[in-house]
């Protein structure tokens, strides 16, 4: 699975501007498959230029068309790649850091419930949000970069804006989440993410720790290795897909984020006591 920061930030691949640890680039999807998962260490926000694609989470799908936005959470995510138009976004990488200095600088929101979001979360763009998006796309047109403060300013101007429209309330809520998290929770990425084929490592990344630290902290939360728990997760997910959905076995163990149908198999009986087919049969509804 590949890190989309890492992929974006490679030298000659797309047009790009970055300035704080915050990489803004011009991205045209690559990839030949049409189906592929991709992570990010860092939220990431899209805005189509044209074609389309679809996000999908562990509760929903998200199509996004020209014109249109989405705020990614940093995690993995699975991506729908459609080929009767070239797709062409601008993303922009945002860090926790980030976020929480421009927000901590701006009148603080109006208060309200605490409402939950999707790894995935909708952008409502009225004119303003959308010229900011073309204004910001002019800078690539220009034969010299701008000035790194004028960029900075740039992009803390978008995390303004986001914040200062009510319709964009559930993203508002998840900034102020941040503010509020010195570390980004383990337990809380962990049960967004465990259905990806991610490695430790990776997973260390995507939770701002050490390996070593992660291993400790994990052991300390859930009182078991976090190998051992993501067998489990992924095992008791793929037991739900097989009760409540027709899908091959092969898709499920993609999903779930095991290797391949062997070892899937090997283990599903090891813990259950039996296949999956032999599961589905009895079991599904």
């Amino acid at each position: 699975m590949d890190n989309l920061f890492d992929f974006a930030s490679q030298q000659g691949l797309f047009r790009k501007l970055e300035v704080s640890d915050v990489l803004f680039t011009e991205y045209k999807c690559m990839q030949q498959e049409s189906v592929f998962g991709v992570w990010s260490h860092y939220n990431y926000v899209v805005y189509v230029l044209s074609g389309k694609k679809k996000w999908r989470t562990l509760s929903q799908d998200y199509m996004v068309y020209a014109e249109e936005a989405i705020f990614v959470k940093k995690g993995a995510n699975i991506i729908h790649k459609f080929f009767e138009e070239e797709f062409c976004a601008l993303i922009m990488f945002l860090p926790d850091h980030f976020i929480r200095e421009v927000v901590a600088s701006l009148p603080p929101p109006p208060a309200g419930p605490a409402l939950p979001t999707d790894a995935v979360i909708p952008i409502h763009l009225n004119r303003t949000l959308s010229a900011y998006f073309h204004s910001l796309y002019a800078y690539f047109l220009e034969e010299q970069p701008p000035p790194a403060h004028l960029l900075e300013i740039k992009f803390k101007e978008l995390i303004a804006h986001l914040v200062s429209f009510e319709t964009n309330r559930p993203l508002c809520h998840y900034f102020r989440e941040l503010c509020h998290q010195h570390k980004p929770s383990l337990r809380e990425i962990m049960e967004a993410n465990f259905k990806y084929n991610l490695t430790l490592a990776e997973f260390a990344r995507l939770t701002g720790r050490s390996l070593t630290a992660f291993k400790r902290e994990f052991q300390q939360q859930f009182q078991m290795s976090p190998g051992r728990w993501l067998t489990q997760a992924r095992l008791h997910y793929a037991r739900h897909l097989l009760e409540t959905s027709d899908w091959p076995v092969n898709e499920l163990v993609l999903e779930c984020g095991f290797e391949n149908t062997s070892h899937f198999s090997r283990i599903f009986k090891q813990h259950f006591g039996t296949s999956p087919l032999q599961y589905r049969k009895v079991h599904a509804s």
